[in-house]
């Protein structure tokens, strides 16, 4: 594949396809795809108002709305991907279940593979190479096609799963954008994965899991402690609220004594006006 198609889909995946929402907004208007932001609410991950500050932070700091959703652990990146593969109607794979051979690892080099961020996984008995992907977008796709062919098979698994392959030596690297040759005699071709490269990247995978759990286990300890400020803050406020009500109950009540004390004034005053004037008559009467 040539640099100008990678630089292409790297490109659109900074602009076009900078929120998963942008791909599901448009596939929401064809029928097709349903919007990612729709599909988490209905999943129970989020609400209108977690969905709306997910988009104000994805556009303050330039993340994508998945990412947004994860680093606050509103769901966790498995749950991201469950919600990307029914999203875009391709095959979730959890992370114990990853495995690859070396004929699909020699259908992209390491820098096609970080581009594109995508690992070919296996070919399948009727030669479907199968491509891991973690944010499935229309210009990802495309892009593996043109470098492998119409006859993949897209699964989607959680992006650290994706991260940690990429850093491990599975895949050849190139030089000067030619992927290296690979001899036939794999015996003595030090660059052809074994089962210690697995294990590395087995190792790597669990290093990014547990790496995940802590952060998960830092975010709901924060949570915790921001719960327990919001019911001090709740409490106060109640108990503001409840000293307020008592104030202005107490002055309602002056209120109607006042009132009450007025209607009997003017009582009074219609009451000496009625005397006036039987004694202004009775003057009267008199002259």
């Amino acid at each position: 594949m040539s640099d100008a198609v990678l630089d292409h889909s790297n490109n659109t995946d900074n602009s076009e396809d900078s929120d998963h929402s942008d791909d599901a907004e448009h596939s929401k208007e064809t029928g097709i795809r349903t919007a990612l932001g729709t599909m988490l609410i209905e999943a129970g991950f989020l609400d209108n108002s977690r969905l709306e500050e997910a988009l104000r932070i994805g556009t303050d700091t330039g993340e994508r709305l998945g990412e947004v959703v994860v680093r606050k652990g509103w769901a966790s990146e498995d749950d991201l991907a469950k919600i990307l593969a029914k999203q875009w109607q391709l095959r979730y794979v959890d992370r114990s279940a990853i495995s690859f051979d070396e004929n699909a690892l020699s259908r992209m080099s390491r820098e096609e593979a970080t581009k594109l961020e995508a690992l070919p996984m296996q070919v399948s008995k009727d030669g479907a190479v199968v491509v891991a992907v973690a944010e499935p977008t229309d210009a990802r796709l495309l892009a593996l096609r043109s470098l492998l062919g119409d006859r993949i098979d897209c699964v989607v698994v959680a992006k650290s799963a994706i991260d940690a392959g990429l850093r491990s030596k599975l895949l050849a690297g190139s030089v000067d954008g030619v992927v290296e040759a690979k001899p036939v005699d794999r015996g003595n071709d030090l660059s052809v994965p074994t089962s210690s490269d697995f294990d590395k990247v087995a190792a790597t995978l669990s290093e990014g899991l547990t790496s995940q759990l802590a952060s998960l286990r830092a975010i709901v300890v924060e949570a915790e402690a921001r719960r327990e400020q919001d019911s001090l803050e709740i409490t106060r406020l109640t108990d503001d609220l409840n000293q307020r009500a008592a104030e202005l109950s107490d002055r309602t009540a002056e209120l109607s004594d006042r009132t009450a004390d007025l209607s009997d004034r003017n009582e009074q005053l219609k009451s000496i006006q009625q005397t006036l004037r039987e004694l202004a008559n009775m003057l009267d009467d008199k002259s």
